[in-house]
């Protein structure tokens, strides 16, 4: 079973996240270059039990340090600079960054995913910024916010909320520029060649296990599965997670509607019920 992408929602959607998001605030906060700066932001530093909350990039490169890793597995280095954490800066520092996101559009076009996530759909701001495509108006975005705050931001481009997800995740965060476009043009080259599975956004290792059982190792592979065997075994989530290894989402930001009707089948409604008004953290 294929999917018609002609009927299917096709929008400019953006995913933007801010990197190492508390520890660039804190290298922004002490003069210092978040991407230049070994930095780690840790709660209970004094004590054998505290955990490394955020890693700067090149933390994480020189050192080995995740955000989960414990004070006392952290490894000694001269220019390793470990802070408290100050949640109350960091909150401040998302409400400065989505207010730089809401000057490219209007509210209803913008949703916020998590304290360093957020979605744009610049669709209809494109030719208001004198933007020729999604591209052009990623790069300003990171650009107006790097000099407004001082933060970089990844930025992941698709059609639909699911898609910018997947190239932020799997393409931005790798990418010299820290952006990439997937569309669904893309979807059995890139969508497909996720791995492992649990890169896909919300496939843990509990579905992952599920899906070996019965003999799925791989996106492609659930997108050749028989749809109503991964319901029998998932529930509804079975179909949904059919209708996203080809790409399809049709949630949409704040209270936009698809413009057009999609086909009444297996295919289209009864995979994703309902249209969702605002995006969420279930994107299995």
């Amino acid at each position: 079973m294929k999917f018609d992408y002609d009927k299917e929602p096709n929008r400019d959607i953006l995913c933007i996240d801010c990197k190492s998001f508390y520890s660039s605030v804190e290298c922004v906060e002490r003069g210092l270059h978040p991407l230049k700066t070994m930095l780690i932001v840790m709660s209970g530093a004094d004590n054998a039990g505290g955990l490394v909350l955020a890693a700067s990039p090149l933390a994480k490169k020189v050192l080995g340090i995740t955000n989960v890793t414990r004070s006392n597995e952290v490894p000694y280095h001269k220019d390793l600079v470990i802070v408290p954490p100050r949640m109350n800066l960091y909150m401040k520092k998302n409400v400065e960054i989505n207010q730089v996101y809401k000057s490219f559009v209007a509210d209803e076009d913008h949703s916020v995913f998590s304290v360093d996530e957020s979605f744009l759909d610049v669709t209809d701001s494109l030719k208001l910024f004198n933007c020729k495509n999604a591209y052009e108006m990623a790069r300003k975005i990171q650009l107006k916010v790097k000099e407004q705050t001082g933060i970089y931001v990844t930025v992941g481009i698709g059609s639909n909320p699911l898609l910018a997800k997947l190239a932020l995740d799997n393409g931005a965060k790798h990418s010299t520029d820290f952006i990439a476009e997937w569309r669904y043009e893309d979807v059995q080259e890139k969508v497909w060649g996720i791995s492992p599975m649990t890169e896909f956004c919300g496939i843990g290792h509990r579905i992952v296990k599920r899906l070996n059982w019965l003999g799925i190792r791989s996106i492609r592979e659930i997108a050749e599965a028989d749809p109503y065997r991964l319901k029998r075994e998932f529930g509804v989530m079975g179909l949904q997670l059919f209708a996203h290894s080809w790409g399809i989402d049709r949630s949409f930001l704040g209270q936009k509607k698809p413009a057009a009707k999609v086909d009444k089948s297996i295919g289209n409604s009864q995979v994703l019920p309902r249209d969702y008004t605002r995006y969420t953290s279930r994107c299995v």
